[in-house]
């Protein structure tokens, strides 16, 4: 076995020992608590580009289980093993998902230890769970966030961290399982009914340390503001910001930014529905002191090319409906813009393109949840790169298809 072979077989048990440690921990408190199942299958088909080779299966078992434990005290453990699919081979891969001992020593006050959901402002510059420890005080028609936390025990798939071109080469790695080792933290605040308005603001502070080890880390600090307002009854606009310090060593610290905007209007009918507008954009690698955009954790936006934010803008228009109570369907058209010549990156890309035109798309999709316990969800889409100017001329059409069931017990 060799070394790469034999530190694959290291991280798949450390990441075994996780899962099963809290799971060892609650034992006692099983039998008199809440627990269930959760079974989640999805097949993922595209056009053949991807690093899975086009086709790719997931199949997840995920027990939970909740218990109090006295007046103040709760627990949560919950897990997974998955069973996935691609044209190369089978790989069983499991994770710890939110486990989190919570303390509430006063009305209001809420605090959080283990594996714990955390969000800044904006879901795109710091979202999903993390491992640590988090306040939550709910005070005067706010709520006031804070949380420090480690990211090198994450599953990397899940974490989704790539700052570096080393975080990317280690997220493309099928033998590294873990995330980049990052110290990341965050403070939030959220009020509801801004001066006595139907309005909500939310402001936060985050920054991440780079504990990998190398050269040059890459360590970064962020500024972030929401805004949320309706404007009549059927009409709610949001616009959102965030300011990012880099800082790397070797080189003089740079600025980037992203920002968004969405309306959204619920169209009277004789059903649910809702037609809504959003634009994204980040900025680009423009010079030594305006930068890309580095998010803390990353997310594919659109859905079909599925860049991530970094150096993209995107405008976007959807349609929404719930047809009946178990029947609803989304369609929607997208464009792509990039906001420099070399963040983005794919095989079909002209090198000697200067346009910031990607191209569209189009996705229609429909979930169907003949019970409240189980979902069944069809999408997909294709974007065409010859309505951008950055692709090559021989450049296919891209798509994306998804099969999705989920089942509870």
């Amino acid at each position: 076995m060799n070394s790469n072979k034999k530190a694959a077989a290291g991280n798949i048990r450390r990441a075994r020992r996780a899962f099963l440690l809290p799971l060892l921990l609650a034992a006692p408190a099983v039998f008199s608590q809440d627990f269930g199942l959760a079974l989640r299958q999805s097949a993922v088909f595209t056009d053949g580009e991807k690093s899975y080779g086009g086709i790719e299966y997931t199949g997840t078992a995920l027990p939970w289980f909740a218990a109090p434990l006295g007046e103040q005290w709760d627990l949560y453990i919950s897990g997974g093993i998955s069973a996935q699919m691609t044209i190369e081979t089978w790989k069983a891969l499991p994770e710890l998902y939110r486990t989190e001992a919570v303390f509430r020593p006063a009305p209001g006050l809420r605090l959080r230890a283990g594996r714990v959901p955390f969000t800044g402002s904006l879901p795109y510059t710091m979202a999903g769970l993390f491992d640590g420890v988090s306040a939550q005080l709910a005070s005067g028609g706010g709520q006031l966030r804070a949380g420090i936390f480690y990211t090198g025990l994450l599953y990397k798939k899940a974490a989704y961290i790539v700052i570096t071109p080393e975080d990317r080469a280690d997220y493309n790695d099928k033998d590294v399982y873990f995330a980049s080792r990052r110290l990341a933290a965050g403070i939030t605040w959220e009020q509801t009914g801004v001066f006595e308005t139907p309005a909500n603001f939310s402001a936060s502070g985050l920054c991440q340390i780079d504990l990998n080890g190398g050269d040059a880390p890459v360590h970064s600090q962020y500024l972030e503001a929401k805004f949320d307002t309706p404007l009549g009854t059927s009409v709610n606009t949001g616009f959102g910001a965030v300011l990012e310090l880099v800082e790397q060593k070797g080189k003089s610290p740079r600025a980037a930014f992203a920002a968004s905007a969405e309306f959204r209007w619920l169209v009277p009918g004789a059903f649910p529905d809702m037609l809504s507008a959003a634009g994204h954009v980040s900025s680009g690698a423009w010079n030594g002191k305006a930068g890309v955009f580095l998010p803390v954790t990353s997310q594919a936006v659109g859905k079909i090319l599925r860049p991530d934010l970094a150096g993209i803008a995107l405008a976007e228009v959807s349609y929404t409906a719930r047809f009946h109570r178990a029947v609803s369907a989304d369609l929607s058209g997208a464009y792509y813009f990039r906001t420099d010549r070399v963040t983005y990156s794919d095989p079909g890309v002209d090198a000697s393109s200067v346009s910031p035109l990607l191209g569209s798309e189009v996705y229609g999709g429909f979930k169907l949840a003949p019970f409240s316990d189980i979902l069944l969800g069809f999408g997909g889409g294709v974007f065409f790169p010859r309505t951008g100017k950055v692709f090559k001329d021989n450049a296919g059409i891209k798509y994306r298809v998804t099969l999705e069931a989920d089942i509870s017990f």
